[in-house]
């Protein structure tokens, strides 16, 4: 039954005879004041300092009550709901879905990577396919364990974004990135929640949004709001991210991003120091970036830049003893040997100089690194960092360099006496080409 609220002062009554009488004051909790604080937009009750906080539906305080929202409906900074704007309240979101209390934000965030490493968050449940991935509504659960596994946030900039987001009458750490069965009920409503949006001055939905549900270490799966598509893609790749709130929960994550310093076991795309170890977080003060991990296994890095220019291979003519001549494409892209292959290139001349590309590796040094340490990688080793090329490159813009030249790059792999393996970075292409008269490019390889 819906509570009529009286907002006048007891009516008092008076005669002009004895016996004269007053309206007793009606109980503030019996007309629906029942809170004990007070709330944004709601009514004070005028004999007591007791509060009606719902306002339209929804609740407020400790014990929300947002029965009576329905999908489209704003959210308030007080966490109650309506359909129309309502002054002075402060709208903060959409919501989506009633059944657990969920709503949308008004803003989002573009062009941000899921993840900037190659890793299987423990804690997140892989889902083999869009449809098992569809029963996924742990969003929450999901963003806590992504920032569990780095609480500098660095590695999942979609979550760090959603994390530090927050509005009036909200927190840091309420806010997360919804999973693949959340998004899609989002995208599902996406022509109901837009015009709420536009009502409220927010950002219309459209084009790919992350969801924070992961199929394997190296993908995720994002929707596609308009056409309701799901697909899984590269981590890496830039897609939207949404922040959800849970307004009838309003769990929230206890957190605080750091600046790094915890030492981890290194992952591909994570930025090697000078002092060989690989930390949590992008530049981290005091401390000097050298290069950035493509192998853990082998625990091989490349390092930050390039050559300046082009060279040669050198050496035309001359089978180098101690590399193993590899003709066919599949071998070749086997072959990790480059430390032993770059090492027999200077057995053969000790002073490198009919082998310039062998040479500038050999010869290149940084803080904590000497000549002798780097090497002219091997054709696997090169064709593995085209392969996280994506995961290079973001690493490298967070200590202001450049991306890895889109041109063609020699590996220590010979085909030949006349000729050597080169790949090129724009599609991956490999090719044997002659030792001199061809310039490439060359990335140093070193083994920490």
């Amino acid at each position: 039954m819906r509570k009529i609220l009286l907002m006048s002062s007891a009516l008092v009554v008076l005669s002009g005879t004895a016996g004269a009488g007053c309206i007793q004051t009606p109980s503030c909790s019996s007309l629906g004041y029942t809170s004990t604080s007070a709330c944004e937009g709601g009514l004070k009750c005028p004999w007591g300092n007791a509060w009606f906080c719902n306002v339209g539906g929804g609740g407020s305080g400790s014990n929300p009550d947002y029965s009576n929202c329905k999908i489209g409906d704003i959210l308030y900074s007080d966490m109650s709901c309506n359909s129309n704007v309502v002054a002075p309240k402060t709208p903060i979101g959409v919501v989506f879905d009633t059944t657990n209390g969920l709503a949308i934000a008004k803003d989002e965030f573009a062009n941000v990577p899921w993840g900037a490493v190659v890793e299987d968050v423990s804690g997140v449940q892989n889902s083999s396919s869009v449809s098992t991935s569809a029963a996924d509504w742990q969003g929450f659960n999901n963003t806590k364990a992504m920032y569990e596994a780095d609480k500098s946030g660095y590695n999942y900039p979609a979550i760090k974004k959603v994390l530090t987001y927050s509005t009036t009458g909200t927190e840091q750490g309420q806010w997360y990135l919804p999973a693949a069965g959340e998004l899609q009920a989002i995208s599902t409503n996406k022509d109901t929640l837009n015009t709420t949006l536009s009502k409220i001055g927010g950002t219309q939905m459209s084009g790919n949004y992350w969801s924070s549900s992961e199929q394997n270490s190296g993908s995720s799966y994002y929707i596609g709001i308009g056409n309701n598509s799901s697909s899984t893609g590269r981590k890496i790749a830039k897609n939207k991210a949404k922040p959800v709130i849970n307004f009838g929960s309003k769990n929230k994550t206890d957190f605080a991003y750091n600046n790094g310093g915890t030492v981890v076991t290194c992952r591909i795309g994570d930025i090697l120091y000078s002092d060989k170890k690989c930390y949590l977080g992008g530049m981290l003060a005091g401390k000097t970036p050298i290069g950035v991990v493509f192998d853990v296994s082998r625990r091989t890095a490349i390092a930050l830049e390039s050559s300046p220019s082009k060279m040669e291979w050198g050496g035309y003519g001359t089978d180098i003893p101690g590399i193993t001549n590899i003709t066919d494409t599949t071998q070749a892209k086997q072959d990790f040997s480059g430390k032993a292959n770059t090492a027999a290139i200077k057995a053969k001349n000790s002073n490198l100089s009919k082998y310039p590309a062998a040479k500038y590796a050999y010869e290149y040094k940084t803080t904590g690194t000497n000549a002798g340490d780097w090497y002219l990688p091997a054709l696997g080793e090169l064709n593995t960092v085209y392969s996280n090329k994506d995961y290079m490159n973001y690493a490298l813009s967070l200590v202001g360099k450049k991306d890895i030249p889109i041109e063609w790059h020699w590996s220590s792999s010979e085909y030949s006496s006349d000729y050597a393996w080169n790949l090129k970075f724009s599609d991956g292409h490999v090719f044997s080409d002659v030792k001199a008269g061809y310039n490439g490019y060359v990335r140093p390889v070193l083994a920490f």
